[in-house]
């Protein structure tokens, strides 16, 4: 793993975290430790960050992470790596990421040297983008440099976003390298604004141009510090081609600064077609030939996953057929140390004296034989049924029919269940039905039919009962509380898990602007149906009261995001629009194919058309969702 940014694994270093298997590590500061790793669920790989601490991680320390994991999730964006899991209240908090095998711009120009102009406006396009996402979010990054910023074959990706590095500045872990990225602002502990992303953005592309930061050269912090609050800049090298796109963003004044959308625009307009990422054909070859060993050890590490996988993921595997069901036919008394029923011989059976097989009073006794001094071997009439084990078991069944006759629990018990088809908490009520999208009870994705579920009738009382209700009421569970306390216009994390359920059940109500927020309440209902459409659902439950509760949802989609698809004719079709999946995984369920990412959300009066291009492949794929409002455009992950 030498040379490609993975280190071993030091005698301080956990072997897992979470459902994680620690590969190596990535990265190391004066905060955290982030690490490659393999989820033991699917074989995937993931970055996993954690709080590094002597002792017993602070209190503080944990609401800083537990904020970083909260913004996180908000962001959606293809130039940003997505939140897997985590764990912020763990004895050693914990987030894994999407792992991108890719060097760093940091690493690059370290290790390859700087790049021409037309490279250095590419990636400032890419690293535009990304703010533009994070500042849409309302997050500021605050630490944008080389060093977050990756670059794989399709394009810049920024990491490590939404920490706030406003406390490091009192701590003696503090860098060069952090400051010499920083706003002046931020030098100074002033409040962080979009537009100081756009500052460090400039040094980071100087940076990239010339192979320093845009200061004076000095190995002593304060005065570096000192002359970045300043804003004392030593541009000496830019190339006067890049003059125009770097010198704007680190203007001293915040104001002069332009915003992340203007400086994408700018870049747009300077390069036309050729601001396109098509790739690393226009980047150096010393940078390609760094970039392409990072990626086949990311192929390398995937390969070794999905290897291990196949001996613990069973669940795209068919289920091999039962044995033959073997009837057990041992009267109740049989058992070891016990005298085993007379069998009949395989040959000439003997005539049977068993009368038929419903009970009577009094059975007639068959006519005895003549008296002889030994009785022959004939088998003994049967007994009464107050002393015969079988004829109490036919008593039994007897007694049982009248009770059910008379009773008729399915009058008013079924009810509830046929709201779903199967009983609360399996399928029905995180209710997978057919057709050939693979949604949700209640709707369906492009490509295949809708399915709504029953509507449940109303309970009826039995025909006979001494009391009013047959059964004591019941104490409501704890899902029957959490689905009561749903309201319409509420957003749930859950979503739909590819394997028929729900990733989390009973449902949890999140703040609808958060990055979990994959469902949104349309309607609460107690009969009925949901609305069916691609997307959308109806999530049914039975309370211990035997009262249906049907969440209709809708699923929540953001740009970066990714769901499954079949296939048909070599192409995707027939998505499940409810799943989410992990975009660089390397397996799916069996009765999917593609994994398809979310790339836009447009208005439906924009058209297909306005989809954004998927670079690389012939076609673009877009489906009709929110009752047809709007159109979600998506490329193959």
């Amino acid at each position: 793993m030498t040379g490609t940014g993975i280190r071993p694994l030091g005698g301080d270093d956990p072997v897992r975290l979470g459902g994680y298997e620690l590969l190596g590590r990535l990265a190391s500061g004066g905060m955290g430790r982030v690490y490659v790793a393999r989820s033991a669920e699917d074989g995937g790989l993931a970055a996993v960050k954690t709080l590094l601490a002597e002792g017993a991680i602070g209190e503080t320390d944990r609401r800083r992470f537990a904020r970083e994991v909260t913004l996180a999730r908000r962001i959606g964006s293809a130039r940003t790596a997505r939140v897997l899991d985590a764990d912020p209240h763990a004895e050693r908090p914990w987030m894994a990421i999407e792992y991108i095998p890719a060097p760093s711009l940091a690493e690059l120009v370290a290790r390859a040297g700087t790049v021409g102009r037309t490279a250095v406006y590419r990636i400032a396009a890419g690293v535009a983008e990304a703010l533009v996402a994070l500042h849409a979010a309302g997050i500021v990054h605050r630490d944008v440099k080389p060093q977050n910023v990756l670059l794989p074959h399709d394009g810049p990706r920024v990491i490590d976003f939404g920490i706030s590095h406003a406390s490091d500045m009192t701590r003696t872990q503090l860098t060069l390298g952090t400051i010499a990225f920083t706003s002046p602002e931020q030098a100074r502990a002033e409040p962080s604004t979009a537009a100081s992303d756009v500052y460090s953005l400039g040094a980071t592309l100087f940076h990239t141009a010339v192979g320093r930061p845009p200061y004076p050269e000095t190995s002593d912090t304060i005065r570096l510090l000192t002359l970045v609050q300043r804003g004392a800049l030593d541009l000496t090298g830019l190339p006067a081609g890049l003059d125009g796109l770097i010198r704007p963003c680190l203007a001293a004044d915040p104001r002069d600064r332009p915003a992340p959308a203007e400086v994408l625009r700018r870049v747009r307009a300077e390069l036309g077609p050729a601001g396109a990422w098509r790739g690393g054909g226009r980047l150096p070859a010393r940078w390609t030939a760094l970039i392409a060993a990072y990626e086949a050890q990311g192929r390398a590490l995937r390969a070794e996953g999905r290897a291990a996988a196949r001996t613990i993921d069973l669940r795209t595997r068919p289920v091999p057929p039962p044995r033959p069901t073997r009837a057990y036919t041992a009267p109740r008394g049989a058992g070891p140390g016990r005298a085993k029923p007379p069998s009949p011989k395989p040959k000439e059976p003997k005539p049977k004296t068993r009368k038929p097989e419903t009970p009577k009073p009094k059975p007639a006794q068959p006519k005895p034989p003549p008296p002889k001094p030994k009785p022959p071997p004939t088998p003994e009439p049967a007994p009464p049924p107050s002393t015969s084990s079988g004829g109490s078991f036919w008593a039994v069944l007897a007694l049982l029919a009248v009770v059910l006759f008379v009773w008729k629990p399915w009058e008013h018990s079924g009810a509830a269940d046929t709201a779903n088809g199967t009983p609360s908490g399996r399928i029905g009520s995180s209710p997978y039905s057919g057709g050939g999208s693979g949604s949700l009870s209640g709707g369906s994705a492009a490509g295949g039919g809708a399915t709504t579920s029953r509507t449940p009738t109303r309970p009826s009382l039995p025909r006979y009962s001494p009391s009013p209700t047959p059964f004591a009421p019941r104490t409501p569970s704890a899902a029957d509380l959490a689905f009561s306390a749903v309201r319409a216009g509420d957003c749930l994390d859950a979503y739909a898990d590819g394997y028929g359920k729900w990733s989390r059940t009973p449902p949890a109500r999140v703040d609808c602007q958060a990055a979990n927020a994959y469902l949104r309440v349309r309607s609460v209902r107690h009969s009925g149906t949901c609305p069916a459409g691609p997307g959308s659902t109806g999530w049914w439950h039975t309370a211990a009261d035997l009262s249906p509760v049907g969440l209709c949802v809708e699923r929540q989609f953001r740009i970066g995001q990714c769901f499954l698809a079949r296939e048909r004719n070599g192409q995707p079709a027939g998505a499940d629009l409810l799943t989410l999946w992990n975009c660089g995984a390397a397996r799916v369920p069996a009765e999917f194919r593609f994994i398809m990412q979310v790339s836009a959300v447009l208005p439906a009066s924009a058209g297909s058309r306005a989809c954004p291009p998927d670079q690389g492949r012939p076609y673009t794929y877009s489906w009709n969702v929110y009752d047809g409002r709007s159109i979600l455009c998506t490329k193959v992950a």
